[in-house]
């Protein structure tokens, strides 16, 4: 995993548990003492989050540090269509109508079908 993509990982499940709990990026800023454009950056994965900031947002998001971290996969894993990201309002098999989608056009050139 790039480390580009970790922090993108990490910014939308930030955004997604604020969300699920109906706070704001104002709402959530002040309860970890950071301004609302770091909260937007890190939300989007522009900034990288800070280990310690790790265990305050877990904290005043109600989770476990370890929830916010993406799922390690190995190098030559196949990633799951769990792990794309993809707009929070999708329904679960939305999600995966999509996923097949990208699988299937990843697979047609990978064949050598369109070289």
């Amino acid at each position: 995993m790039q480390p580009e993509s970790i922090y993108k990982s990490i910014g939308g499940i930030v955004r997604s548990k604020r969300r699920l709990v109906n706070w704001s990026q104002v709402q959530l800023a002040q309860k970890l003492g950071i301004s609302r454009a770091t909260l937007a950056n890190i939300e989007t994965g522009r900034q990288r989050i800070l280990v310690h900031q790790l265990y305050s947002f877990a904290a005043a998001l109600d989770m476990k540090t370890v929830e916010l971290l993406p799922p390690l996969l190995s190098p030559n894993a196949a990633v799951s269509w769990q792990h794309l990201p993809m707009p929070d309002d999708l329904k679960p098999q939305q999600r995966e109508q999509i996923a097949r989608l990208i699988d299937a056009v990843e697979n047609q050139f990978t064949d050598g079908k369109n070289k």
